[in-house]
């Protein structure tokens, strides 16, 4: 794998879906939690192929290397 899942060919056909903190809609968020930019591509990654409901080797080893990152995202699970 390339150092990030938007540099890596393999997942050039993948739109990832940025973390919606809900400043985009005008409202100030209370608190915003700094994750690292290695995290934020891996989840914007992880939702995109969640909303396609995609089901492959590259989508277990994605919510691998996320949990791997964050064990308590119980959504990945």
């Amino acid at each position: 794998m390339a150092d990030t899942y938007a540099s890596d060919p393999e997942w050039a056909d993948i739109t990832p879906i940025p973390l919606n903190d809900g400043s985009e809609s005008g409202a100030m968020p209370l608190a915003t939690i700094a994750y690292p930019d290695e995290y934020l591509d891996a989840t914007s990654y992880l939702r995109a192929v969640m909303a396609a409901n995609e089901m492959s080797e590259r989508a277990l080893k994605l919510t691998e290397n996320v949990i791997s990152m964050n064990p308590a995202h119980y959504t990945v699970w």
